[in-house]
């Protein structure tokens, strides 16, 4: 029994150090300037929700969810089609996103431009759910993080938040 606890606790704090190391990251990210230029890499603008306080940079390519929020490279880029998809971690950058609600602005700043999305939706799917990937009639902007937000290790469901461009369509 006690092999059992030993190695019950051992996992938990070997996983416990590796979540750590993972949300420092992200955590330094967030405190990095909240105007990131575009020179830096693969940065390539800044997620601003007003509402939750936040302020993030955005990387480029889903491989980057360690650093913060990433561009989904299945979608567009701000301002360069209709649906934009950003994804970050939960326990992370998008801890506070379950505070969100119908109304709120989201706001995108790059080098060159600003866009602002009022929520429109949001929605409980499942991993695998190819919706969210769909091209959108109207400028879209889809945020996608784990859920349920307390969840230990790999969460079953995604949270799901839609905007629509503030004065589009």
């Amino acid at each position: 029994m006690r092999a059992v606890a030993i190695a019950c606790f051992l996992f938990s704090v070997s996983f416990i150090w590796a979540n750590v190391f993972g949300w420092y990251e992200a955590y330094e990210a967030v405190k990095r300037n909240d105007q990131p230029n575009a020179q830096q890499g693969d940065v390539i603008g800044t997620l601003f929700i007003p509402k939750l306080n936040i302020s993030m940079p955005i990387y480029e390519g889903l491989q980057q969810l360690n650093k913060g929020v990433a561009h989904d490279e299945r979608s567009a880029l701000p301002g360069k089609g209709n649906h934009t998809i950003l994804a970050g971690h939960r326990d992370t950058v998008f801890r506070k996103l379950g505070d969100i609600q119908r109304g709120d602005e989201v706001v995108i700043r790059t080098n060159d431009q600003t866009w602002t999305y009022i929520v429109q939706h949001i929605r409980i799917v499942k991993p695998d759910d190819k919706t969210v990937l769909v091209p959108k009639a109207h400028p879209t902007l889809t945020l996608i993080t784990c859920y349920p937000f307390r969840w230990i290790g790999d969460a079953p469901n995604r949270y799901v938040v839609i905007a629509k461009q503030k004065g589009a369509g």
